[in-house]
């Protein structure tokens, strides 16, 4: 049955149709006999010829926009170029600046190896990204860019740790500076120095350990440098006496005061009145006795006064900086 159906659906068509073009102009008629064979398979032709047609196009359309996506794309990088390389010049200069402040606070070169071993794009490094820079922008690889990006962020950070450390060092060493006994505690002449003496009221050989500086009874005394007073009154020996914790190590002592004008635990600034010259305790007239202890040991006092020469200039120079942050 289904057979049947076949052959009379092959046979049918096999049949032609007739198509007649008939012409308003006088002209001859004409007339094509075509079989329907023939039309399904100019249809499926045509078909084909479409979609061949359409996909041909879509490629060249997409060709053309992925060309235009590129050529922005180079454009953006390339841009992105300039500005990385206006970054690692500005990084270079932050290396020079670090060498020459380090050089000039006089930092020990392990600290900059200390540094150097964060991490971070190395002189090597930065030479084969400005030669990358260098190339056009299409042989400019995003990949290798991103890696360029991330060693100069490492490097900025580095940079950052590098100052850390050196803002560390000069806030150091300023309070190790405003902590070190440099100045002159009083105004007078010095009638006995330090070391071995022969001691006045007893006539014998001793180790006297400070300066004394005799002046009238109420010459004003000044705390030679930033600390916390530890003592303030009456010592043996010592008469009225004022005793100044500076941290770092370093206190002094004032004695033979005719009186005191602080108190214990008042914290005290470089030049700040402590107490008045006077002749309390033993003493054979009007003068201060003055000790400076490193560690609990006394020392020459005269040695501490040229270091304030030698380190007052930094102290201002770091005070001129940071007293306005």
């Amino acid at each position: 049955m289904r057979i049947h159906r076949f052959l009379r659906l092959f046979k049918g068509i096999g049949k032609p149709i007739s198509i007649f073009l008939v012409p308003h102009s006088g002209l001859p008629s004409l007339r094509f006999n075509l079989s329907v064979f023939f039309f399904i398979l100019f249809g499926g032709i045509w078909t084909l010829a479409t979609i061949w047609a359409g996909y041909a196009v879509g490629r060249h359309f997409d060709y053309y926009v992925t060309k235009m996506d590129n050529k922005i794309l180079r454009t953006k990088m390339a841009s992105v170029s300039d500005q990385v390389e206006q970054g690692m010049a500005y990084l270079e200069m932050t290396r020079k600046t670090d060498d020459q402040l380090r050089k000039i606070l006089g930092m020990r070169h392990e600290l900059q190896g200390e540094v150097d071993s964060l991490g971070g794009a190395g002189a090597a490094d930065l030479a084969d990204f400005r030669k990358m820079l260098f190339r056009k922008a299409d042989e400019i690889k995003e990949k290798t860019l991103s890696g360029s990006l991330t060693k100069m962020q490492e490097e900025s950070r580095k940079r950052l740790s590098s100052y850390s450390e050196i803002t560390w060092y000069m806030a150091n060493r300023h309070n190790s500076l405003r902590a070190t006994p440099s100045m002159w505690p009083a105004q007078g002449r010095i009638t006995s120095s330090f070391g071995y003496r022969m001691a006045p009221l007893s006539a014998v050989s001793g180790y006297h350990s400070g300066i004394d500086i005799a002046n009238e009874v109420g010459t004003p005394i000044h705390s030679t440098a930033d600390g916390v007073v530890r003592h303030s009154g009456w010592a043996q020996g010592y008469g009225m006496c004022v005793v100044v914790d500076h941290g770092f190590g370093y206190s002094t002592l004032y004695g033979h005061m005719s009186e005191t004008l602080v108190k214990e635990g008042a914290n005290l600034k470089r030049g700040q009145l402590v107490g008045r010259i006077g002749s309390t305790g033993t003493s054979t007239g009007n003068h201060l006795h003055y000790e400076v202890w490193v560690a609990g040991i006394p020392k020459d006092p005269m040695r501490f006064f040229e270091v304030g020469v030698k380190d007052s200039s930094f102290s201002g120079i770091f005070d001129g900086i940071f007293r306005s942050l």
